[in-house]
Formats: structure tokens, sequence, C-alpha cells
């Protein structure tokens, strides 16, 4: 089946969020009438002239990169990224729309000429709507593996996201979770209360709102409706619990910063206002029973026959199968004395409860929550709804209401039975509510003598160290920054926050020394990165007040050496980056990105491959007067400590997007179209931490395992950073 070639454009990630306005409500579009639209047609290209493109305010549109769309081997799935490609045709990208593409084993390329000069043109609402849909396929359980990309859902969910894209709304999910934490608390999960794995859900189901923001700037919003009150009388869990569990997960959401994880109730599956409605918890004990024989009665299907849909809906196969395992731990511990078969018909039996009340409650999203694009935790055929892992972890996927999740010393997640972790290996972290939360591997890198700090990894990369009682006041003067640099080699970056003398010049640039060789600039030692407010176009974009591109440091400080006999240009690129936030911006306002390599090939969407990626390289051609340019460097390099695979790259910079120095790229032995996977992977919310410095932050970053780059800010609120570099 071959598809044509499709022309997106993106706003940049790194954009001021504020400043990337995307009037969608100005759309005039047709009233949709059924489910049908042009989606459902073999193109999925925009052609028609009657339809309306996004209108952007002027000087917002240089936000936004051309990218076009490269059809997989089958034709059917698109990956794109919001990139500009220097080789390719804007006006011949259009032109080909209609012609159908050959199927091949490879990834398409479009080949044009589009020189960078001036912005390209804004996007269509089907550009859009596709941009959406390519952000929710990058969270599918299957994503990484099938190359076939057969997702049935996805001419649905383009449908549905049409119709939120011509109003300019939120796009609105529902995602049926979070019940209870399981009835085995001896061997399965740490308590009753939400922990460190309730956490990173919550963080990334956030981040897969901000993930769909970046390409629609409404943004989108994920609504949790806890399936607890259906299944715990069943199950031996007590409706208090429910509500207790609840509670202390909305309190989590808010905590961290969850703006776009909202909550709803089995009252709004019934008629009741779908807002996270005052009530306390006796009303809420008082009506759980009330709710939830209410619910079954209203929407189960009249002779509704779960031996029949397991053994006919592949769905429900799914779903009762899933159960069954669960079970066989959950409800271990009950019925002493039974045989195996006796275990296992009891197992099948609450299964096949949990199905009824299960499609009783599926039926009253489906009806209330109608417009919603409809998440599962569950592995399905994804005929309608998406299947995802709430936690990006490694191996197989479970939840937090199942399992524990276990860190590895690298930031890795794993989710364990919580009596299958080895206390040899592993220890048991507590929050500061003294209650169990999650395992973490054992590392004298933790062990900071005369300091009691908490090492807290935050999502999706980094660790944050503070001490345990913010009243206590530890002088950076005494940190270990040897433990400090080694820490930033597992996880990267490592923030010291809520330490003295962290903005002391004196103390600031001995620490350097002491966590390593210092690699002087011709400045000096210390960088103060701030807005110079220098005009001139040979200045630095580092010291102005403009985003910069996705870069690694050092990559222009170059050096003559003897390259197999030959006399080059190298860069002299430092291991380590070494800041202190003398005065932040505001939230949201000139922030700092990691994109972390391991994540970037944990993530790395099929059929792209490591191998693949290892054996291409680059050229870089900058807009300086040096008479030498990068060439032929390597895409991937081993890392010199732990030799695992490290991204190196420099994002391409045009003229319309500053007013300083610009750069081409291009891949020197490949499709140019492995310039858009490299640009959306570092800029994806699994991969990158989009960071706000607080003043007197401390932080180290590896800068061979991590790129980075700074969102714009806003000139006058006297943003500036001291660096230093360090080998």
């Amino acid at each position: 089946m071959s598809a044509p070639a499709v022309v997106s454009l993106a706003p940049f990630p790194e954009s001021d969020n504020k400043s990337v306005l995307l009037k969608v409500p100005e759309v005039s579009a047709r009233p949709v009438e059924s489910d049908k639209s042009e989606y459902d047609s073999a193109s999925d290209a925009e052609t028609s002239s009657t339809r309306s493109t996004v209108e952007l305010d002027s000087g917002v549109s240089d936000k936004h990169l051309l990218a076009v769309r490269k059809k997989l081997a089958t034709g059917i799935a698109s990956i794109s990224t919001p990139a500009i490609e220097m080789e390719q045709s804007f006006t011949a990208a259009l032109q080909d729309d209609t012609k159908p593409v050959e199927a091949n084993n490879s990834v398409e390329d479009v080949e044009v000429a589009y020189d960078g000069k001036k912005p390209p043109t804004p996007r269509t609402v089907a550009n859009i709507c596709e941009d959406i849909v390519r952000v929710l396929a990058r969270y599918r359980l299957v994503h990484q593996n099938d190359t076939s990309n057969q997702w049935g859902a996805k001419a649905k969910f383009l449908v549905q996201v049409e119709r939120y894209v011509v109003r300019g709304e939120a796009i609105s999910m529902s995602l049926p979770a979070f019940p209870f934490k399981s009835p085995n608390k001896q061997t399965k999960v740490l308590g009753t209360l939400p922990g460190k794995g309730e956490e990173v859900a919550l963080s990334h189901l956030e981040g897969l709102c901000l993930a769909i923001g970046d390409v629609y700037e409404p943004g989108a919003n994920v609504y949790i409706v806890s399936d607890g009150l259906m299944y715990n009388d069943i199950l031996g869990i007590s409706d208090l619990e429910v509500w207790r569990y609840g509670q202390a997960l909305r309190q989590m959401a808010k905590d961290h910063g969850c703006d776009h994880v909202q909550f709803l109730r089995l009252g709004h599956l019934l008629g009741g206002e779908r807002s996270d409605e005052p009530i306390n918890e006796e009303e809420y004990l008082k009506a759980a029973p009330l709710f939830r024989d209410e619910l079954l009665t209203r929407y189960l299907p009249e002779g509704f026959d779960a031996d029949a849909h397991i053994a006919k809906d592949a769905d429900t196969t799914l779903t009762y199968r899933g159960y069954i395992k669960f079970l066989e731990t959950d409800l271990a511990s009950q019925g002493a004395g039974e045989t195996k078969a006796q275990m296992k018909k009891r197992y099948e039996a609450t299964a096949k409860r949990m199905i009824v009340r299960g499609k009783a409650f599926a039926t009253s999203i489906a009806q209330n929550l109608a417009d919603h694009i409809r998440l599962s935790i569950h592995a399905s055929t994804e005929q309608n709804k998406l299947s995802m892992a709430i936690i990006p972890q490694l191996g197989r996927s479970s939840t937090p209401w199942h399992a524990a999740l276990v860190r590895a010393v690298d930031g890795s997640i794993t989710m364990s039975h919580s009596a299958s972790v080895p206390a040899l290996t592993h220890e048991l972290i507590f929050d500061r509510e003294g209650r169990p939360s999650y395992f973490r591997e054992r590392s004298d890198l933790f062990n900071w003598p005369g300091m009691d700090v908490e090492f807290n990894y935050i999502y999706p990369t980094g660790i944050v160290i503070t001490p345990r009682d913010p009243s206590t006041k530890y002088s950076f003067h005494n940190v270990h920054m040897k433990k400090v640099r080694a820490l930033s080699e597992a996880c990267s970056p490592v923030i010291l926050r809520g330490f003295t003398d962290t903005t002391d010049q004196h103390t600031f640039e001995a620490k350097a020394y002491d966590a390593g060789t210092v690699q002087p600039w011709t400045f000096g030692i210390r960088q103060s990165v701030k807005d110079a407010m220098n005009p001139d176009p040979k200045a630095s974009t580092v010291t102005s007040t403009e985003a910069m591109p996705m870069h690694y440091d050092g990559f222009f400080f170059l050096q003559k050496e003897i390259v197999d006999g030959v006399e080059k240009m190298v860069s002299k690129v430092p291991r380590f980056q070494y800041f202190t936030a003398i005065t932040p911006s505001p939230p949201g306002d000139g922030m700092t990105l990691f994109a972390s390599s391991q994540l970037f090939f944990q993530h790395l969407p099929a059929p792209y491959t490591l191998s693949e990626l290892e054996k291409l390289k680059w050229d870089c051609k900058h807009s300086s007067n040096w008479d030498n340019h990068m060439t032929d460097l390597p895409l991937v390099v081993p890392h010199p400590k732990n030799n695992k695979p490290c991204i190196r790259w420099h994002e391409p910079w045009y003229k319309w997007m500053t007013q300083f120095s610009t750069n081409e790229i291009r891949i020197s032995n490949g499709a140019q179209h492995y310039k858009d996977l490299i640009r959306e992977m570092l800029y994806d919310r699994r991969v990158c931490l989009y960071f706000n410095f607080e003043q007197g932050d401390i932080l180290v970053a590896d800068n061979v395992s991590m790129m980075h780059t700074r969102t714009a800010f806003t000139p006058g609120t006297g943003r500036e950073l001291w660096r230093i570099h360090f080998n």
C-alpha cells in the first residue's frame, strides 16, 4: 500500500511557550456530521483548496519548522519531526501530495531545495492533527517493536482530534486506572498509599500532555477515571482504602506540578459535574456502594455474557488473561488448603466478575466521555484505544499498584514485586512521611558522611540532592565533588539544591578543581552566561536572550591536531558542565533542556536501530568566516567511562531563527530524514528534561552522554548563570 508525501510543521519545543500562539479558533472548517472524514480516504494529505490553514501571529511563525513526512515501508504510518531539511523543496513536497510513494524497505526521503532564509508556511488543520496523533503513537506499548505500524485506532483518533483542533480546544484523554494498591501487601507492593511508582506515572502522563502542547498550543489534559470502586469489594479492599489512595494521588499530582492530569469519580459517569467536586470522606463512603450499584444497573448491557465475550472478543480475551495473571499473586494469601485446580477455578470466577464490572464501566466511559481519546493500561488490539505503559520501564510492563518501582544508579526503572527485590543489592527508600516508597540500587555514591541528604530522581532524567531536613544548611564547600561527578556520569544532570555558599565565586571555582581538571577558554575558566545586550551578528547566542540549538559544549572550540597524518581542526570537548544559578529566570522562561542519550536509545522507535545510527556521519557548515568546517563527524560515540552509546549532534540553525551565527547540518553518508528523527527524539518529553534553575542551584552534567539547549527568555529578567568546564 503506497501513501503520499505530506508536509507538516510543528512549533519549536525550545521556544518560549508564551509566544507560540496558534490561532486555531479562527479556522473556518466544515461541521463534523459523522465519523467520516478525509482521513478515511487513501490519502491523508491536505489537498483541498477550501481547507483553511492555521493563522499565526506575525513574529511567531518563525517558531515553526518545516517537517516532511516519510512513509514507512508499509506506506501506512509516518515518522516526522519539526525540522527543516535544507536539501528539500517545500514546493516539490506540496506538488507530490497526490503522487503515490513506492513502498520499499527503507524510510522514504523527499528531496527538495529549501534555503532556510524564510520561515516555512503555517500548518493546515490536517497537518496539526497528524502531528498530535504522531505524539500519541510514540506512547503506544508496541511502538518500539511494531515495524508494521498497523494501528487500527489511528483513523478514529484523527477524526476525534480534528474536532478539538477546529474549535481550538485542548485535547481530552481519559484513562481508567489507579484503583488501589494490590491486596497482596506482603510480596507485591509497599503499602496502601501511592509511592514513587505513582509519582513517575503521573509525571509520564503530564509529559504526554506537554508533548501534545509542543505541536498544538492549546495542549491536552488526561482525565484519570479511577476504577477502584468497580473492583475493590471483589478483591477484599475497603471503600476507605480506595478513598485514601485516591486522595493521596490527587495531592501527589498537585505537589509535582502535574497540572494537566485531572481526576474524575464514578459520580461523573452518572451525570454528576465533570470536575473534581469537593467531597469529604464521610460523604464518599456513604455514596460509594450506591455509585457502584447504580453504574452496574444503568450501563451493563442487558443479557451480557462474560463467557461469550471472552471467547469471541479479542480485547476482552486479553483483559481476562491479564486479570488471571495478577489475581494469581493478588489473592495468593487467600484460599488456604485449596488445590491448584480449585485456586485456578476461583481466579477464573473472580476474573469473570471483573469482566462484567469492567464492561459496565467501559460502557459508562464510552457514553459519557465519547469525545475523549481513550487510553488504556491493558494490551489490546488498539482498534478503539491507545494501549500504553504508564511508567517508562525496562522489561515487562507493570503498573505501580501491582509492583514496586526499582531504580538503578543510572536512573533506569524496572517494576518488580517487592519481595523479589534482593536486599543485598538494593535498599528500601522511604519518603518524608516515613512510608516505604521504592527500591534503589546500593552504591557508595549515596553515602555522604556528615550530611543527611536525599537523592531524588526526577522525570525523565537527573537527580536532585537536598538536605533531608530543609532547615539544615550544609555548605557547598564540604560537598564531595568526585561523587557528584560520578553520579552525573550515571544519571545527568545532578542538581544540588538548598546548600549554602553556592554563589560565592571563590567557592564555586575551587570546587571545580575538586571535581576534575578545569578546562580554560580564551576568557578564562568561568563564564557569566547572561544577556550581554550585544546586537553584533558576530556575537554569541549564548550571551543573548535567544533560544539556542540543541548541542554539546566545546563543538566550536577548535584546535589543530594531526589525525591519520593530516592536520585537522578538532573540537576540544570538555567532559563536564558545571553551573551555579546567580539569577534564574521566572518559571517557564529561559529553561535549560537536557536530553539523555540513554533514554534516546531506550525510546528509539521501530524501524530505526542503534546499529543503523552508529554508521551515520554528519557535516556542519557554519556561517562564520572559518576556513575549516566540520566534516564526517560520528553521530554515535561510545562513552569514555561506561562505553554506552552517546549522541553527538548540533541542531541545524537558520538565519530567520537568529540574528547571530547560523549553521547547516547534513548527513554525509545517509538519507537526510535522519535529521528529523534526531531532533524529534532529542526534544521528546520522555528523553529530555525541561529544567528551571532556582537561585543557588549547583548543576553538573555529563557533556558526552547529554545534549542540551536553552529556551528564549524575556529581556530584562537578569537571568545569569556561571559556568565552568572540567575533565
